[in-house]
This record gives structure tokens, sequence and C-alpha cells, in this order.
């Protein structure tokens, strides 16, 4: 599974806060029209939003980098914050199914 990881730093929590439902709007637009194979956006205490995008190829990661790759543009155009990322290759990925027991 192909990944694309942002790492997005605000200035606080409540800058933050405020920022991710742009965010959260952005990528979940890009769900049904990319063919996402997965969307976690993380929010940290010290105003660090965590956007992981999981793609099953190559070609589905070009359509999201083609229509919606300059989300974060948009934003800055807005926001203040700084930003990283990568893409990556997922080697391990865990999660329980909710009828599963702890």
């Amino acid at each position: 599974m192909l990944s694309k990881t942002y790492h997005l730093k605000f200035p606080n929590l409540d800058a933050a806060q405020v920022a991710a439902p742009f965010v959260i709007e952005a990528m979940g637009n890009a769900i049904p029209s990319c063919n996402l194979n997965g969307l976690n956006v993380v929010i940290s205490k010290e105003g660090d939003v965590a956007i992981n995008v999981f793609f099953g190829n190559v070609g589905d990661l070009k359509s999201f980098e083609k229509q919606h790759g300059g989300f974060l543009d948009s934003m800055k155009k807005t926001f203040l914050f700084k930003s990283t990322g990568f893409d990556g290759v997922c080697i391990y990925n865990f999660e329980r199914g909710d009828d599963e027991a702890a």
C-alpha cells in the first residue's frame, strides 16, 4: 500500500483546531474521487496535525496529486503553519476491528 504523509505545525492547539475542519473537508473530498484506501488525520495538543493518506496503486496516488495536491497552498493563503511530508510505502499497519475482542 502506498502512502502520502503530511505534517502541519501550527503555532498552537487553537490554530490547529480552527484549521482541522478544512483539512478534513479537503481530504474527505478525495476519498471517492481518488479511490483512497485509507485516511488518518491526527491533532496533537502542541498544534501539530498529521495526515496519512493511503492508496492501493500508483495511479490513485497520481490522481490524488493531480486533483488535490494543491490543498496545502490553498490553506497557506488562510492559515499560518509550517509543513513537511513524504511519499512512502506502508510496511506495517494494524487496526483492530470493532467486532474483535481486546
